[in-house]
Order: C-alpha cells, then structure tokens, then sequence
C-alpha cells in the first residue's frame, strides 16, 4: 500500500504529463480540421482533489467535445505555474490570484480566466492539545512553513490583521513532503499552509486540529483559477472559451457529484489507487474546494465569475503586503469574457451548500 506524498507523486508522475497512458486518444473534428486541437495545461501543485475538476473535465470528455486535446501536468507552485505560462512554456494554468498578481507585477502579461476558488485557504493549523487557540497565542511559538509559497509570504499581512507581534514568532523552514508529518509529530507548534491542500492530510494522519484562516481575519484573496498570456487569449480565443468552459463543467461535476468525482480521480491518477488514507484524503479535499467556490459572484454570474470591486480588494491587498515592484492595474489581470457559462441553478446550490457545510469555516 503507498500512501501518496509530495515527493514520491513528484517521482511517479515526472515534471511532465500525469502520463501518456491516462490521456484518451481522441478522434473528433476541431475547428473545422479532423483532429482535435493540441492544448497544454498547468496545475499549481500536484493532481490532489483540490484540482478535481480538470481531472474530471479530461476524464468526462468536456474538452474533448470542444475540440481539446489537452495534456495536464503537474505543478510546482502558483509561482512557478505562473511563470511558466507567462513564459509560453504552458499554453494555460492554474495559481492563486494574488500570484498572478505578483507575478503580472514583476513584467509577466497574465490575465485570470475562470475562479475555482473564490475563498482563500491560506491558514494556519495547530494541533488542540497545544493549547493555541488564538493567533495571539502564537506568540512564542515556532511555526512551521515553506518558504516559497503564499501562506508564508502572506503571514506578516495575518498577523498585523489578527494583532500577532509578528517578531515573537520563530519559523522553521520545511520542506513540502514533511510539512504535516512535522506538526503531528510535534516538531513544530503551528503550521502555515493552505486549507484545501493540508487539512486533508493532518486529518486523516491522525490530528485533531485546529484552523485559522487568513480570510476570517479580513486578509481576502481568490485564490486558484485559470490563467493566460493576453496574447493567447487574443490568438486563440476559441480554444480560450473551450478551456475555461470545459473546465467549468468539471468544477459543476465535482459540486454536484462528488462520490463520482472521486471514482474518477482515483481511476485517472493512479498513484492514489491502492490507499484508503489517499481515497480519504481526496474525499477532504474535493468537498473543502467545494466549500472554498461558494461565492456571490459564482452564485449570481455562473462558476469562474470575477466580481470587479472584489479583484480590486485583492489587488490593493497585493500591493500593501506584497511589495509588488509595479502598479497593477485590477481590469487588465482579469475577463470575465469566458467565464459564467456554466450555472447552477438556485436549487443545486442550496444542495451544494449543505452537503460541504461543516467544511465551510469563515
């Protein structure tokens, strides 16, 4: 039995493709030619249930009846599948909007397509019986943390929000594979991270934990979502409107079906075959995205909706706690242009909505 972690899904799956084996052969017309249009796509970390919806919008077919062959590869970070898009080596991703932000601040022309997670899950966890149960309890402690991801970097902004003296915290850098384990074992007093990737894991490893989300104290982001260059956007708007939309029906998918989504997942990833602590895992984490895409702009407009005076919000926030090196102007990093197309109905949501509620912590 394999218990999936970071590192050894990393070795399995490679810095490419989830593998060749798990992408269909298709043979549909595309754009008026007889074979489908070649689409590469990056996740923002590893193929967890957080990104259920591009599994499932592979796996379903919803790109295929659009056109799209599309390859899904692993991530390395927001950071890093920002770059990697803004660089061309990507024809489209998935980060966390205040990434964008940052990385359209440092030169890169990225605009944000399509939200599948409109509440941040930047956090921190500890465990109850430390006894921490405020952030200013945190004071005097050592968190643990990895250096080049949001929840780290984003932490000064927390602890001004939540009153923490910021210079009473110790931090000890770890690296991604030992995270959790380092908590639950007790070398560390606290945990920053992100509710839709860590909670999953301290859960099913055993801890009973507790979770301070940086949204809860007034610190709002989106987070992950579909991101571009302009310039794709505007050579190929078509494929564009077929990425977002397919992968718009996959997060539906994943709202409504969950138990099914699931299924899917573990069939198409097979590195998380095999492990029921894995299957528990995913089952966290496709109902913890779920909770995070429950959003006015979603409900109102349809899935992947950006509302113009909330990307503002996140951009002022970027820029005080960030030290972006330029201005960012918030109507150039988003569209709603393809956005919206896919809806629920009012009933579907309420269905949603309490079916994820104990997830939902903010």
């Amino acid at each position: 039995m394999t218990i999936l972690t970071r590192r050894n899904t990393a070795r399995l799956l490679g810095a490419g493709a989830l593998g060749a084996a798990l992408t269909p052969a298709f043979q549909v017309k595309s754009f008026g030619q007889n074979k489908l249009t070649k689409v590469t796509l990056t996740l923002p970390w590893l193929p967890i249930g957080s990104y259920a919806a591009f599994i499932v919008a592979r796996e379903n077919g919803y790109w295929k009846e659009r056109g799209l062959d599309v390859e899904v590869s692993r991530g390395y970070g927001s950071a890093d599948a920002s770059k990697k898009v803004g660089l061309g080596q990507f024809d489209y991703g998935d980060a966390s909007f205040s990434v964008v932000i940052q990385t359209v601040a440092q030169g890169m022309d990225l605009v944000g397509l399509g939200l599948h997670m409109q509440v941040s899950p930047l956090a921190v966890f500890t465990l109850k019986k430390s006894g921490i149960k405020t952030p200013k309890d945190l004071e005097g402690k050592t968190i643990g943390a990895t250096p080049t991801t949001g929840d780290f970097h984003l932490f000064p902004a927390f602890a001004k929000a939540a009153g923490i003296d910021k210079s009473k915290v110790k931090f000890r850098f770890l690296d991604g594979n030992v995270r959790t384990q380092t908590l639950l074992d007790g070398g560390v007093d606290a945990l920053t991270g992100y509710y839709s990737t860590d909670a999953a894991p301290l859960w099913t490893g055993g801890g009973d934990v507790d979770i301070m989300l940086y949204q809860k104290y007034g610190i709002k982001f989106y987070d992950t979502g579909v991101i571009a260059r302009q310039s794709q956007i505007e050579k190929f708007p078509e494929v564009t409107a077929a990425i977002v939309e397919g992968a718009m029906q996959g997060l539906k998918f994943t709202y409504l079906k969950p138990a099914e989504t699931l299924d899917i997942h573990i069939r198409a990833v097979k590195e998380f075959q095999g492990s029921e602590r894995n299957r528990e895992s995913l089952k966290h984490q496709i109902a913890i995205n779920t909770a995070l895409g429950i959003h006015p702009g979603a409900k109102a407009n349809g899935l992947g909706y950006f509302l113009a005076d909330e990307v503002k919000q996140n951009v002022a926030t970027a820029k005080e706690y960030l030290s972006l090196p330029k201005e960012v102007s918030p109507e150039a990093i988003y569209s709603n242009k393809f956005a919206g197309t896919v809806k629920l109905s009012p009933a579907e949501w309420e269905t949603v909505e309490k079916s994820v509620r104990s997830y939902i912590l903010w």
